[in-house]
């Protein structure tokens, strides 16, 4: 199950990234809305990663 919540995280980030990418082809860059969204979905996924990537660790 661990490995699962470390995967949420980095899809997240392709997630963002993809939609960001997106827009930008598609022209909706003139929007801060659509910006910060792709920048909101990274910043989730880029804590959850962290997150989980701590709680697996032994140290």
């Amino acid at each position: 199950m661990r490995f699962w919540k470390q995967l949420i995280g980095v899809a997240l980030v392709i997630a963002g990234a993809l939609f960001l990418i997106v827009a930008f082809l598609a022209g909706w860059t003139s929007s801060n809305l659509v910006l910060l969204w792709g920048l909101f979905v990274i910043l989730i996924g880029l804590i959850l990663h962290v997150k989980y990537a701590k709680a697996g660790e032994k140290y």
